[in-house]
């Protein structure tokens, strides 16, 4: 499911309530159990979310998505299209990526911030704008390779970058504190906002 709308509408902030950060209004359930209502660990076991800004730390690219996990880590490498990259470091998955992540571009921290939240599985993803850092080419590679990891979950993608949107199973549209939900081509129908956003960006006005 695609979340988009205009700058400061309010996409980051419905990612942040599946984690139950703050009280909110009305009711989010699954599996008929309501989140707000469940004790953390619960709740932890049952949502993924990857915010805006990656939370690396000083340890290996390995240590940074397993954190502790028994898995190997070199699958999630290859789903985030990071794995010629990783190959290509001094010491390959155990190198060193520093405090933040700082010795790594701004792609590749995503992408190891991401492929970390990919590797510990959850029922429902929440994804904030992921690949706001990654090319047009690498962004559709790890969208197609996401979707068929993730096929039996619930994943939602707030972004404002619309090219993929079309492939999704729903868009919600947010402006002005309403909501339009529907398919890409329904909204593209009824939301002369969105058509107009989606029209731009496949000008390329917006990359």
């Amino acid at each position: 499911m695609g979340v988009t709308g205009p700058v400061a509408c309010g996409k980051s902030t419905l990612g942040k309530t599946f984690l139950c950060e703050s009280p909110y209004e009305g009711s989010i359930t699954f599996g008929g159990k309501e989140l707000g209502k469940m004790e953390k660990t619960d709740r932890n076991r049952m949502v993924g979310y990857l915010g805006h800004d990656p939370e690396l730390f000083h340890g290996s690219v390995e240590e940074n998505i397993r954190l502790g996990g028994k898995e190997g880590a070199e699958e999630m490498i290859r789903v985030v299209c990071l794995e010629d990259e990783v190959k290509a470091m001094e010491n390959g998955i155990h190198t060193l990526v520093g405090t933040g992540g700082v010795r790594l571009s701004g792609g590749q921290a995503q992408r190891l911030a991401l492929a970390r939240t990919l590797y510990h599985k959850r029922p429902v993803l929440v994804l904030d704008d992921p690949f706001s850092a990654l090319d047009k080419e690498t962004e559709a590679q790890i969208f197609l390779n996401l979707k068929e990891l993730a096929k039996d979950s619930i994943i939602i993608l707030i972004s404002h970058r619309l090219y993929l949107f079309d492939q999704m199973d729903q868009v919600i549209w947010m402006d002005e504190c309403h909501t339009k939900v529907g398919t890409h081509e329904e909204l593209l129908a009824t939301v002369p906002s969105y058509a107009e956003l989606c029209s731009n960006q496949t000008k390329g006005g917006s990359f």
